[in-house]
């Protein structure tokens, strides 16, 4: 999809590499299923074994789907959507078996792969003209968004006395209340899901849609600190700054210019505290989620580790703040990838995983050829 910001303009030949790095992983992380499709998983060394994750394969579409041939991409999409529950649920997962995954921590799925499911779609008609996929998989999508689970404030809501992962890239945090991420995933997917109708002519659908997203945006303000213009991941448990949120709100437009530029701003005054080798923490130095879903050590993981993943929304915000700080982030980024085999995490002390699609696939969605 075109992000809401425009990707950064970088030179040619720093394109090329992160393209080169983006299609190593995604040879690595192609394999075929039981029935023949191609799916792709999150990384090319075994870490996640033969299953593809929803939101995974929407960063690798969305960054990088000019790679991948568009049967492939329809077949993998028709592929995870066949996993949806009756209830409207879409799958985290669905193995080369065809076997439906749907909870990661916790005893609920994800708050998030209703979202990523159209984000995905989108995606892929974006890339390829073609409304089909959408028309086909429309009443699936509807479904699932209406499957999320929100608030009195039309936010996506976790019971605190019942955590479960929110978002799936944070799948181990136990955040409750009000939560920001996904909530902004369910903002974006309202307005896309419009958009895709509006495309197709289902007039009440797009306004059914809009209206949606209407109410989610004014509550979305609520997680925003007037101190240091930063968001809050969540309004009970880890109400706490989130980096990826706070430069992913900004990217999508879910908070005003004014506002992108303090986060940019932000970033820059605590460059040593939000980055390491052009990879971007969850939470600012030297702090660390107040309550997990499972037990990771500190400095590690979703648990103080620095991610790819993020790297493109935060030089893309950074870039309304001070230019040649976000192309340095992006360049560092390149480097690491590069040199390290596209990691999923760093840390002072290590790296987690190698030939992980969704990092260099994100960053790619972030820049154009200068």
């Amino acid at each position: 999809m075109r992000h809401f910001l425009r990707p950064i303009e970088i030179g040619g030949n720093a394109v090329d590499r992160l393209e080169a790095v983006t299609q190593s992983c995604l040879e690595a992380a192609r394999l075929r299923a039981d029935d023949g499709t191609w799916i792709f998983r999150p990384d090319g060394t075994g870490s996640y074994p033969d299953r593809m994750y929803l939101r995974d394969f929407c960063h690798a579409v969305e960054g990088a789907g000019h790679l991948i041939p568009e049967d492939e991409i329809a077949a993998a999409i028709d592929f995870l959507i066949s996993g949806q529950r009756e209830d409207g649920v879409m799958p985290n997962c669905v193995g080369a078996d065809g076997i439906p995954e749907y909870v990661l921590y916790g005893d609920s799925p994800p708050t998030d792969n209703a979202q990523f499911a159209v984000k995905l779609i989108d995606a892929y008609c974006d890339l390829t003209g073609d409304y089909r996929l959408f028309m086909r998989h429309r009443n699936a999508l509807m479904d699932a968004m209406e499957s999320v689970p929100l608030g009195e404030e039309a936010l996506v809501w976790i019971d605190p006395a019942n955590p479960h992962s929110a978002y799936g890239f944070t799948d181990t945090v136990a955040m409750s209340g009000e939560v920001l991420f996904p909530s902004l995933l369910y903002w974006e997917a309202c307005m896309l899901l419009a958009k895709l109708c509006q495309r197709v002519e289902d007039h009440d659908g797009a306004h059914q849609w809009f209206e949606a997203a209407e109410a989610t945006e004014k509550p979305l303000r609520g997680f925003r600190s007037r101190r240091d213009g930063m968001m809050r991941a969540a309004t009970v448990d880890c109400r706490q700054v989130d980096l990826w949120g706070s430069a992913y709100a900004g990217v999508i437009r879910a908070i005003s210019k004014k506002e992108t530029v303090r986060v940019g701003e932000y970033l820059f005054d605590r460059y040593e505290e939000c980055f390491l080798h052009g990879c971007m923490r969850n939470i600012p130095q030297p702090d660390h989620w107040i309550r997990m879903l499972a037990d990771y050590p500190r400095g590690t993981h979703h648990n103080g580790g620095y991610w790819p993943l993020a790297t493109g929304w935060a030089a893309m915000v950074l870039d309304r703040y001070d230019h040649a700080t976000a192309v340095m982030l992006l360049e560092d980024a390149i480097d690491l990838l590069e040199e390290q085999d596209a990691p999923e995490w760093i840390s002072d002390t290590g790296i987690g995983g190698k030939l992980y699609l969704a990092g260099p696939a994100s960053i790619l969605a972030a820049v154009k050829r200068a």
